[in-house]
């Protein structure tokens, strides 16, 4: 196998888990869609050279986002960037859309031939303004500071996990059902002053645990509350939790429910 083969061979061995979700980049609207995956083996050794490409739309909607129309036409150009570049080596680590830009960040040993690369497929694309970027970034800040959710947006991603799956199983969001959640503690007295808030909250304390005593968070607590599942609603009472949480020294680790037809 020669050694492009072998290179793509390594990427489909890359963990994937490829998401979505609405952030602002310097004050203006954006969508960001990153491979969350890559957290778990990033930095990779040795792939420290960072390849930026962006472009600019011709159309952009209001918000600075694609169009209808030119939504193909820039899939395209991500597409064929792509078909260039991972054969050479290149790992997408994720792309924004925003303020009227396209941007692509990806991941490699080097970026020789790259630029070349880029420049023969953009002659495809007639009329379309682009630039790109190579930087030394062995510790992949570009990845984890700026393409990674914070913790909100990370929860809000979870929570879009959870609501689809909801979705598949014929579940209707208006209806009020019991939703369970799950917070952690290093110490009992946070978690019980976790749980006095909560009920004035509305919530009830279905369980207190200490687990393992080798966890950083021994202590469980599991409350729940009569509430819906529209997505709007969701975001608002996690990010409520997980605010308590993060004021009692506390971790939020998700949320259930049965479905309710």
């Amino acid at each position: 196998m020669g050694i492009f083969g072998k290179k793509k061979q390594e990427q489909a061995e890359l963990p994937q888990d490829w998401v979505s979700y609405f952030s602002r980049v310097d004050s203006k609207p954006a969508s960001i869609r990153i491979n969350l995956a890559l957290s778990k083996v990033a930095p990779i050794k040795n792939m420290g050279m960072r390849t930026w490409f962006s472009v600019m739309l011709k159309d952009p909607d209001k918000n600075g986002f694609t169009t209808r129309e030119e939504f193909p036409t820039i899939c395209g150009i991500e597409d064929d960037i792509l078909a260039a570049l991972e054969p050479m080596g290149a790992i997408m680590a994720g792309a924004v859309k925003t303020n009227g830009m396209f941007d692509m960040y990806l991941y490699s040993i080097d970026a020789d031939g790259y630029e070349g690369a880029i420049q023969s497929v953009m002659l495809r694309y007639e009329g379309y303004k682009y630039a790109t970027d190579f930087a030394d970034d062995a510790g992949w800040k570009d990845y984890f500071d700026f393409l990674y959710p914070s913790e909100y947006e990370y929860q809000s991603i979870q929570n879009q996990k959870v609501l689809r799956q909801l979705e598949e199983h014929g579940d209707n969001p208006e209806a009020e059902r019991e939703v369970d959640h799950w917070i952690y503690f290093s110490a009992e007295k946070e978690m019980e002053d976790y749980a006095v808030k909560a009920e004035t909250l509305r919530y009830k304390v279905l369980s207190k645990k200490k687990l393992d005593d080798g966890k950083r968070m021994p202590y469980q607590l599991n409350i729940s509350r009569m509430d819906n599942t529209q997505w709007g609603n969701v975001d608002d009472y996690v990010w409520e939790l997980i605010e308590l949480a993060k004021e009692h020294g506390g971790e939020y680790d998700g949320w259930g429910c049965p479905i309710a037809k």
